[in-house]
């Protein structure tokens, strides 16, 4: 199908807006050149050596004349060749002439031209021997990194610069009688390594098709970075129509640079964005990006923003962090990104924080802005104006006896969580110094307990009807231990041979651990904004199994292959629980038993079983698997999530939901043909909710990706598919991206 577009100039590698940015296969889509061509400027001084192949004896030989010890001839026998080196060059044809004194020859015959890795090869070649320049009739030339360029006149202009007139430029290998798999028919055109390649009058093929066509093209002839427009961006979506990208890449120095894009649709959506990157120190880096887009259904701009900025160099154990992500409203990325991360969301979360740690001690000033959505028709908004804190990390003392820690934190809170619900602004200070102890009583038993005391003061406090804040200041005090014993363990060494390993170690190993968590009251007057506030009264005993099986071979050390923990926690009696201010009585002391199995047999084996088992209601609550498979080009993940919550009283519906979520790659054709996918199935409803496949043709100089995307989870269910092509030494060349009704 000969698809013929008329370009005024170029643009963006890949779509700005892509719906495909941050999916997990968006690395696959973005492919730099790889060609990185060298030659060597013209170095000073040489002699020119002249050699001619001898014929067979009794044969026609070569000959080779000399006038006024300057300019000379060259003549080959029939068959054989003449052959000039100077410096790092070596040209080689039938006949040669030209100037000793001015370095400068005429090559007529099978002439190829070898510089470094290289070549120039054509029926006549003109060259300059100081400057390294000339020009070839009829010839090809084979750059080092792999692009070559062929034509009627082909010209190396400058020890960096080539120029063609009537030929093609192709990364793949060109064989005489046969069409490269891909190749740029090109009028005329302008290469300097180091630069950019500047061609004119460019016809794109693929197996002998016309695709594209372009009277302008430009695309960078370096790894480094330089200013300059980039390839077009071309496509097509269901919703806004047939699509144009142009970006410019601004290189604003070595340690910046900024990308400026537009986008054209044929159904009167318009977008623009930029994007600003930049690194002024090696532990300083910035990344930001802006775009917005006008939207004729509703006649306005939206738009998004996000970004990250990371120093750890601002000074002595001085650290500084700023992220930010924010749009126009919640619907953007359905509409225009479709990015499955994003549409899922259910927070926006800026925040910036400055952190000094001299050890053991850190501190930490923050500020913060979190917005919760999917809640009516109103979001909850928490911000932080801004925060200290300040932490100890655990501390020995008398040697290591004891171990101290704290963490105390205190500024402005604000919250907004709609109409009817708790809203505003107060202080809010904390203070949370624990004690550890840990005792090696024996060699197989150990015990360690802690203590600590969390005082908390807050401006405001919650009504009792916990629907307004209230001006009344509120001191909230809690008690928090706990102790944890550990053993007697058991073990036994097991002699026998399993892959690598030859030993084993089977460790039986009980614990018992004790929490208690209580205050002075019952918490009910506490504002809540984040895990401080979240204080529940606790006094639970855990009480567990743990097995471990650990292997050693012949060389290197043990460690960890399998463990199976069997646990269950039970409900001691709080201080007045049952009275009227006292916390409620548990419905069951006896949590549901759980069980856990975790298996690492190698680095591409990884298993974890989960399950809780209710013996009160006699049914399994919940339960997961999760496996992870690798070797070589092929891996398999799996993830089922069951969940069958016990819900009194009986015969009412417990709302079971189970859910399946694979992902993973296998080649059909090895190194040619690679099929991935991801997907999340909900067993319960019987339904799909979202899933990714993508096929990848891999060739010798090119590779095809082809991507399909079915998301159902949010209001408005989305297929979106994309094709791409990559060019071997030229990168991301083009990107198609549609929705489907």
């Amino acid at each position: 199908m000969w698809a013929v577009l008329a370009v005024c100039t170029g643009a963006s590698l890949s779509f700005s807006q892509s719906s495909f940015d941050t999916d997990p296969f968006s690395s696959r889509f973005r492919e730099r050149g790889g060609w990185e061509p060298k030659f060597r400027l013209p170095d000073k001084g040489g002699t020119i050596r002249i050699a001619i192949d001898k014929g067979e004896p009794g044969g026609p030989q070569g000959k080779q004349t000399i006038v006024e010890e300057d300019l000379f001839t060259a003549d080959a026998p029939p068959g054989r060749f003449v052959t000039i080196e100077y410096q790092d060059v070596k040209l080689t044809a039938r006949s040669v002439h030209g100037s000793l004194r001015k370095k400068t020859v005429v090559a007529e015959g099978d002439v190829t031209f070898e510089q470094g890795a290289s070549r120039m090869q054509g029926a006549l070649l003109e060259l300059d021997l100081i400057e390294k320049t000339g020009v070839l009739t009829d010839g090809r030339i084979d750059l080092e990194g792999g692009l070559h360029l062929k034509g009627a006149t082909l010209a190396k202009v400058g020890p960096r610069t080539f120029t063609l007139t009537d030929g093609m430029v192709t990364s793949c290998e060109v064989c005489e009688g046969q069409e490269p798999s891909w190749k740029f028919r090109v009028r005329s055109g302008r290469v300097t390594l180091e630069d950019f390649a500047r061609l004119k009058g460019v016809t794109f093929s693929m197996g002998g098709v016309p695709l594209l066509w372009t009277p302008y093209l430009i695309w960078p002839a370096l790894r480094d970075r330089a200013s300059g427009f980039l390839i077009p961006g071309l496509g097509y979506n269901s919703n806004r129509g047939g699509y144009l990208g142009m970006s410019y890449y601004w290189a604003i120095s070595r340690s910046a640079d900024a990308t400026f894009s537009g986008d054209f649709y044929t159904k009167k959506y318009y977008g623009l964005g930029a994007e600003l990157r930049a690194r002024p120190s090696a532990g300083t880096r910035f990344e930001g990006t802006y775009y917005t887009i006008q939207d004729p259904t509703v006649d306005t701009w939206r738009w998004q923003t996000l970004g990250t900025l990371v120093s750890d160099d601002l000074g002595p154990k001085l650290r500084g962090v700023a992220t930010w992500i924010n749009f126009s409203d919640p619907t953007f990325f359905q509409d225009f990104n479709r990015n499955f991360s994003l549409v899922s969301t259910r927070s926006l979360k800026s925040e910036g924080f400055l952190t000094w740690s001299p050890d053991p001690v850190s501190v930490n000033l923050r500020v913060s802005r979190e917005e919760a959505l999917g809640y009516g028709s109103s979001s909850i908004v928490s911000e932080r104006l801004p925060t200290v804190e300040v932490g100890l990390r655990p501390t020995p003392f008398f040697g290591q006896a004891v171990f101290v820690e704290a963490s105390a934190q205190g500024g402005v809170l604000r919250t907004n969580r709609g109409e009817g619900l708790p809203s505003g602004a107060y202080d809010r200070f904390d203070l949370f110094p624990k004690v550890n102890v840990p005792l090696s009583l024996f060699p197989w038993l150990s015990l360690e307990g802690t203590a600590g005391v969390r005082l908390t003061s807050y401006g405001k406090s919650l009504s009792p009807d916990q629907t307004a804040l209230t001006d009344e200041r509120y001191n909230r005090e809690a008690l928090s231990t706990s102790l944890s014993l550990t053993g007697p363990s058991f073990s036994r060494l097991l002699e026998g041979k399993l892959g690598r390993f030859t030993k084993f170690k089977h460790v039986i190993e009980p614990r018992v651990t004790w929490e208690y968590l209580a205050g002075r009251d019952d918490f009910a007057a506490t504002p809540l904004f984040d895990e401080i506030d979240s204080l529940l009264p606790t006094n639970v005993i855990r009480y567990s199994l743990l097995q471990h099986l650990l292997a050693k071979g012949n060389q290197g050390g043990s460690r960890e292959v399998a463990s199976f923990e069997v646990a269950r926690e039970y409900f001691l009696r709080l201080p007045g629980e049952g009275t009227a201010r006292g916390p409620v009585p548990n419905a069951q002391r006896s949590s549901p038993w759980s069980f856990i199995l975790r298996v690492n047999a190698t680095s591409s084996l990884n298993l974890d079983v989960r399950t809780t088992w209710d013996s009160h209601a006699n049914q399994v609550t919940s339960a997961s698997v999760t496996a992870v498979m690798s070797a070589a080009e092929r891996s398999l993940a799996l993830s089922l999530f069951d969940s069958h919550p016990v819900v009194l009283p009986p015969g009412v519906d417990p709302g079971a939901s189970a859910q399946l979520r694979i992902s993973g790659g296998v080649p059909i054709l090895p190194k040619r043909l690679r099929f991935d996918v991801e997907a999340n199935y909900d067993l319960s409803k019987g339904r799909m909710l979202e899933s990714r496949t993508l096929l990848t043709l891999q060739a010798a100089c090119f590779k095809i990706l082809a991507e399909y995307r079915d998301l159902r989870t949010g209001d408005v269910p989305s297929r979106d598919f994309r094709v791409a092509l990559t060019l071997k030494n030229v990168g991301s060349f083009l990107d198609f991206t549609g929705s489907l009704p």
